[in-house]
């Protein structure tokens, strides 16, 4: 799978990285079945100084469709993290809705 991190200016330390390819890996991994090597993951991070907010968006490109994840947090960390637990919500749905049966 590729994994493309778009940082938007928004400083990410060694800690966050080795977060964000975990997860990058579980995502892989929950898609096993279906190819893994020809999914695409962008991942893109943003500040709003405005509010105080960061953010991180999700895009998943694996299937005929695109499965997305973006949640606001005012710590980076857990923006990221909200953001994997929704697309993981999401790829589930979808592979029990492609697999009824499973």
């Amino acid at each position: 799978m590729r994994v493309e991190i778009i940082k938007n200016s928004v400083p990410v330390n060694d800690q966050l990285e080795d977060v964000i390819k975990q997860k990058s890996g579980k995502v892989e991994e929950r898609l096993k079945r279906y190819h893994p090597d020809t999914a695409d993951l962008e991942i893109r991070l943003q500040h709003d100084a405005k509010n105080n907010e960061y953010g991180c968006a999700l895009n998943l490109k694996a299937f005929r469709d695109s499965l997305h994840a973006h949640k606001n947090h005012a710590e980076l960390r857990v923006a990221v993290d909200k953001s994997f637990e929704a697309l993981f919500k999401e790829l589930d749905h979808y592979r029990a809705k492609i697999n009824p049966t499973q």
